[in-house]
């Protein structure tokens, strides 16, 4: 990087085109930051913000950044730190220089292979048989490395054993099961013993009740 651009950079933040040999990622803003430097820009007063931004990438773990960007004013209430979701463009050969791409819609991203101990269908394998109720649910954007698309769900889960309780777990969905994805819907899940957070939905076992 110039001499030049640094000088930019600082100031006025980062241009998401203006990172070189840039990747696609899909981030999520987890904290925004203004600073104290405002731009007027086509007659829009833009403010330079800090943002910490957990940024995924194709067969990565996911992993948190932060950059500097400018934004106009208005747009700041708009963000929401947790739920705000953004496309980012990645420097390939430095991964911790990144800037949201405001314009280009966030991609989906597949995650990397996870050990087996403790993935799906290692629960699924090993765990103990129980129910598990949607209460909510809602798409990460991301598949596996199958290519499934991974769901967030809010779930209570009833064991054979024991009392009820609520949890917040992630499970890829087959193309097959979409249609039992709605609140209340009752599902058969596995549990690991010991590790009542460790439940995975059975969803072949589901479409051939």
């Amino acid at each position: 990087m110039g001499f030049f651009k640094k000088i930019k950079n600082a100031v006025g933040g980062t241009d998401a085109a203006s990172i070189d040999n840039a990747v696609i990622g899909r981030g999520v803003i987890v904290g925004v930051q203004p600073t104290g430097t405002s731009i007027t820009s086509g007659g829009v007063e833009q403010r330079v913000c800090v943002f910490q931004v957990e940024v995924a990438l194709d067969d990565q773990t996911p992993y948190m950044a932060t950059c500097r960007q400018r934004i106009p004013m208005w747009t700041i209430a708009q963000i929401q730190p947790g739920a705000t979701i953004v496309a980012v463009r990645v420097d390939a050969a430095d991964p911790a220089t990144v800037a949201i791409d405001w314009e280009t819609p966030a991609p989906t991203v597949r995650l990397p292979q996870a050990a087996a101990n403790g993935s799906a269908a290692d629960i699924l394998a090993n765990g103990l048989p129980c129910r598990a109720i949607i209460q909510q649910f809602q798409p990460l954007g991301m598949t596996n490395p199958a290519g499934l698309p991974l769901y967030a769900f809010a779930l209570t889960v009833v064991p054979q054993d024991g009392a009820a309780y609520q949890i917040q777990v992630g499970n890829p969905v087959p193309e097959s099961a979409m249609a039992f994805l709605f609140p209340g819907s009752q599902l058969p899940a596995k549990v690991m013993p010991g590790e009542p957070n460790s439940v995975a939905i059975d969803w072949a076992a589901a479409v051939t009740v």
